[in-house]
C-alpha cells in the first residue's frame, strides 16, 4: 500500500476553465479518517456524488485498522483491511493511503503532524473532510487534532520544506456525530444521499472484515439472513437519523460542520459547490 498520495503531475498554473470549475465544485477532495473504513461510513455519499461530478477523491487512513476483529491477529488483519480499502477506493477511482500506525495507538506527535502535512500538500485538496474533535474513539479525536495542527502550517515554507507549501488553504469540514459535550455538532452542510445510498452500501460491502464480521460481533447484532439487507439497516440508521434531524425531505442524509481551521467559506457556498441537487 502506498505511503503517500501523489498528485497527478506537477502543479500547473490555473487556466480560466480551471477557475470556472473551481467555482462550481471542489476539484480535489481529501477524506482524512482514523481507520480504513471511516471515509465510507461518514462521507460515502459525498465521495460518490462528487466523484460522479468529476472531483478527484483521496482517502487517507491514519492507522492500519489492525485492532478491529474478534479473532484475526494484527498483521493479517492489517493486510486484509488494506485490500478491502483498496477495493472500495477502486470503485471511486480514488487515491488511497494507509499509514503503518497500529490501530488504537495514534498520537498527536510532531512526526505524525509533519507526515500529515506532507500528505495534504502532495494531494493539494480544495476540500478536506475529517472527524470532529468530540468523539468516542481516541484515534478519531487524535486525527481531528492532527488535522487542526497541520492546517495553519500547510502554507508555511519552512515547515517540512521537502514538500512545497500550498498556495491556498483547503476548506475543512468535520463529519457528523451525536456527541454533545463539550459542544454539540452543528450541521452547516447537509446532503441528501437517497440517490446514492445503495452505492454507499457497495463501498461498505468491500470492508467485509468490518461490516460482516467485527461490527456484528462488537455490537451484538448478529446477521440473520441476507448480509446486504442487514447492512442496509445497520448503516442506514445513521443517515436516517441525520435526515430526520436536518433534512426531512430525504430518507438518508450526511451532514458536516464547517471547521474554523481551514479556508473561510460559508456553509451555503460549500453546499452550492457540492451540488444544489443534493441540497436539503
Amino acid at each position: 500500500m502506498s505511503d503517500q498520495i501523489a498528485s497527478k503531475g506537477p502543479e500547473q498554473p490555473e487556466t480560466s476553465d480551471e477557475n470556472r470549475v473551481a467555482r462550481v465544485l471542489f476539484p480535489r477532495i481529501l477524506i482524512v479518517g482514523a481507520h480504513p473504513d471511516d471515509a465510507e461510513f461518514h462521507a460515502g455519499g459525498l465521495m460518490i456524488s462528487q466523484a460522479a461530478r468529476g472531483s478527484q477523491i483521496g482517502i487517507v487512513s491514519l492507522t492500519d485498522g489492525s485492532a478491529g476483529h474478534q479473532s484475526m491477529e494484527r498483521a493479517s488483519l492489517a493486510e486484509r483491511r488494506a485490500q478491502e480499502a483498496q477495493a472500495s477506493a477502486d470503485l471511486l477511482a480514488a487515491e488511497l493511503e494507509i499509514w503503518d500506525v497500529p490501530d488504537g495507538e495514534l498520537t498527536p506527535s510532531l512526526d505524525n503532524r509533519h507526515r500529515l502535512i506532507r500528505t495534504i500538500r502532495r494531494f493539494r485538496p480544495d476540500l478536506l473532510v475529517t472527524h470532529r474533535p468530540n468523539d468516542y474513539h481516541p484515534d478519531h479525536r487524535t486525527t481531528a487534532m492532527l488535522v487542526q495542527d497541520a492546517c495553519y502550517l500547510l502554507r508555511v515554507p519552512n515547515v517540512t520544506p521537502d514538500v512545497a507549501p500550498l498556495r491556498r488553504d483547503p476548506v475543512v469540514l468535520s463529519t457528523a456525530d451525536f456527541f454533545t459535550r463539550p459542544v454539540p455538532f452543528q450541521a452547516d452542510v447537509v446532503l441528501g444521499i437517497d440517490d446514492v445510498f445503495e452505492s454507499v452500501i457497495d463501498l461498505l460491502c468491500c470492508h467485509e472484515s468490518q461490516v460482516f464480521e467485527w461490527l456484528p460481533h462488537i455490537t451484538d447484532t448478529p446477521i440473520a439472513g441476507d448480509r446486504r439487507e442487514w447492512l442496509r439497516k445497520f448503516y442506514g440508521a445513521r443517515p436516517r437519523a441525520l435526515a430526520s434531524r436536518h433534512a426531512s425531505s430525504f430518507s438518508y442524509a450526511e451532514a458536516f460542520e464547517v471547521s474554523e481551521y481551514g479556508q473561510r467559506m460559508s456553509g451555503r457556498e460549500i453546499q452550492q459547490r457540492l451540488g444544489t441537487s443534493l441540497m436539503a
